[in-house]
C-alpha cells in the first residue's frame, strides 16, 4: 500500500473543516504575537498606524 487514501465527506463538512483549520491558524497567530509583545518585540499603536500610512499612502 502506497499510504494514500480518500476521503469522501459532503460540502458542509469539508467547508466546516476548512473553517476550523482557519480558526486554530488564527489562533496560532495570536499566540505568536502574544509571544513576541512579551519578549519586548512590539511596537507603540501609534508607530505602527504611522507606520502603515506611509507603506499604503494613507492619510493622516
Amino acid at each position: 500500500m502506497s499510504g494514500r487514501a480518500v476521503v469522501v465527506q459532503d460540502a458542509d463538512s469539508y467547508q466546516n473543516l476548512l473553517d476550523r483549520v482557519a480558526l486554530f491558524e488564527s489562533l496560532a497567530g495570536i499566540r505568536k504575537s502574544i509571544a513576541e509583545f512579551e519578549q519586548g518585540q512590539g511596537m507603540p499603536l501609534d508607530e505602527a498606524f504611522t507606520q502603515l500610512r506611509k507603506k499604503h499612502d494613507l492619510p493622516d
